[in-house]
């Protein structure tokens, strides 16, 4: 790999593998489209004119191999399994950021296609509505609806009361019986 094209895997990789990730939810899928994106850069990157523009080509190049994938059939609905986080003696802040940060990923990986994306650009990855705009190719009056929509979905998601069906009360009889 020339150092060129290395540099640029380097700088992008993960921010181009996270846009991925909220497209398919999917680790081994948006493994995929990173690199099927980065193959077609390495095939193509000649013809690219400057290296300010590799940035959003290979945005485009991947939303628009997701969407040919999607088209034919093969539908990115899997959801990553996550095992369970290992405890560790981190001070409780780190924790409470750590769930929050987790908790917001998978609020965001459960908005609706087109909402998905255009928040992930948006905020993951620090795109401009005009940017956003011609990597998903569509007006920016739509951008930005749907990115206030997107904000409003992700905000109703994340203040509403967690579920408490799942959890069983004992009292204290039963309790008693239960361990003895």
């Amino acid at each position: 790999m020339p150092p060129e094209l290395q540099t640029v895997v380097d700088d992008h990789y993960q921010n181009l593998y996270r846009f991925a990730m909220s497209l398919t939810r999917s680790s081994d899928d948006a493994w995929d489209l990173t690199q099927e994106a980065f193959l077609r850069l390495a095939k193509k990157r000649a013809s690219i004119r400057s290296a300010a523009a590799v940035k959003s080509w290979l945005y485009t190049t991947l939303y628009r191999e997701f969407l040919r994938i999607a088209k034919r059939g093969s539908r990115f609905d899997s959801w990553e399994e996550t095992a369970p986080a290992e405890k560790t003696d981190n001070e409780p802040s780190d924790q409470v950021k750590a769930t929050d940060a987790r908790d917001l990923m998978d609020s965001l990986l459960q908005l609706k296609d087109g909402y998905r994306q255009v928040v992930s650009l948006y905020y993951l990855e620090s795109y401009s509505y005009k940017e956003i705009a011609a990597i998903l190719e569509i007006p920016i009056g739509t951008v930005m609806s749907r990115l206030a929509r997107g904000k409003e979905m992700l905000r109703a998601q994340l203040t509403k009361p967690v579920s408490t069906e799942k959890i069983v009360s004992f009292t204290d009889e039963k309790r008693k019986s239960s361990h003895g």
